[in-house]
């Protein structure tokens, strides 16, 4: 059955073990939708972690419930040994390996340049995301359109990889672009593979890192494949960290730190920047009449968008969790200085414990329930009007 309506997209941003979050507040909507919406999401777009709940939901286009339900099976199951190898051998050998390649002593060989080997993951990944599925559900019309970013390490630009209907054009701007191919597992490794910590992964043209690195307007593939409206699930709050305050003054920064806040500035700032500006362009719509716009050969329409993001700094949350991880990754975490103040934000991309993604799945579903009506009126009304009540300088 073809979806009919406002083509609406479900947006889902990159931030490693803090996705969990993702399915708590799709667990939501799944309940706040009921049964009258099976197939609430024609356009699919996901990022890094993101990449992989958007996957996992476009398997089950035929049953948007079904398919929350075993993503939340999925993260409420899993593990650190599920994604990457956390042995101590395992960590020092490919650690030594790795410091050695970056102080120039010999060459890296392939898949250590990053600290971490992500080898399990593919295995995880085959089991919760039928490719072959998705195909079926864009060749039959459910589904128009499932995106993937990555990032090319040849060129830099971020790439789009998406499998959709015929109508869904490939699509070409300054350093970016949207492509059209039959989605792999290895398409999504690609999209999770965070530079430094992540090997890259090989496509048939180029390497490619996690998508978020170089997405400069993460909500554009959406807007290629013909949505206008879109529901976007973050994993961070926008508003940033609060410190506490400290009597000695503020501690020099560690690596846990700054590694953290790099993450944070990759999976977080460019879509707040995106935000803001389709917010300014919603306004220059509502004022200049579509006959004008036409004259001057701009397609300019307003665009709906609601944003649904952590209440709370998951940051502490993470650090309520270290000691489940295992031995040899909390001490490299703790020498990095990530399970102490703000460098906490590192050791929750990387914290895929099913405690800590247990919690961040209760926060998700209560986030999302308390906005219960406005995700209910965003979903149900076919006509573009939708006024956010959102700020990103908010909580």
């Amino acid at each position: 059955m073809k979806h009919t309506g406002t083509p609406t997209a479900l947006v889902l941003s990159g931030g490693g073990a803090r996705a969990a979050y993702q399915a708590g507040v799709l667990r939501a909507v799944a309940k706040i939708l009921g049964r009258r919406h099976p197939r609430p999401f024609p356009v699919i777009c996901g990022t890094s972690a993101g990449a992989i709940n958007a996957a996992a939901l476009a398997t089950h286009t035929d049953d948007f419930r079904c398919g929350v339900a075993r993503l939340l099976r999925w993260w409420r199951r899993i593990d650190v040994a599920d994604v990457y190898h956390a042995d101590f051998a395992t960590l020092s050998r490919h650690g030594m390996r790795f410091l050695a390649a970056m102080t120039g002593v010999g060459t890296a060989p392939p898949g250590v340049a990053a600290m971490l080997d992500n080898a399990p993951l593919a295995t995880l990944l085959a089991r919760v995301a039928d490719l072959d599925r998705v195909r079926a559900h864009v060749d039959a019309g459910a589904l128009a359109a499932l995106a993937v970013n990555a990032t090319s390490y040849g060129s830099g630009h971020a790439v789009t990889f998406f499998q959709g209907r015929a109508d869904c054009v490939p699509w070409q701007r300054m350093r970016r672009r949207g492509e059209a191919t039959a989605l792999s597992i290895a398409h999504l490794m690609a999209s999770t593979a965070i530079p430094f910590i992540f090997p890259p992964v090989r496509l048939p043209d180029d390497y490619y890192m996690d998508g978020s690195v170089r997405q400069l307007t993460p909500l554009s593939p959406a807007l290629h494949l013909g949505a206008r409206r879109i529901l976007v699930i973050a994993v961070g709050q926008f508003a940033g960290q609060r410190p506490p305050p400290s009597a000695d003054g503020p501690a020099y920064p560690s690596f846990g730190q700054v590694a953290g806040h790099a993450l944070s500035s990759i999976f977080l700032d460019n879509l707040g920047a995106d935000l803001e500006r389709l917010a300014q362009m919603n306004r220059l719509a509502a004022l200049v009449p579509p006959v004008s716009l036409g004259r001057h050969g701009l397609a300019l329409a307003h665009v709906d968008a609601l944003v649904l993001a952590p209440s709370q700094d998951i940051g502490p949350l993470a650090l309520a969790h270290e000691e489940q991880l295992p031995a040899g990754v909390r001490t490299l975490l703790r020498g990095f200085g990530s399970t102490r103040g703000t460098g906490a934000n590192l050791l929750s991309y990387l914290l895929f414990d099913r405690a800590f993604c247990r919690a961040l799945i209760a926060l998700g579903h209560a986030d999302a329930m308390a906005r219960a009506d406005e995700i209910a009126a965003f979903l149900a009304d076919d006509r573009p009007a939708y006024v956010p009540l959102y700020r990103l300088d908010a909580g």
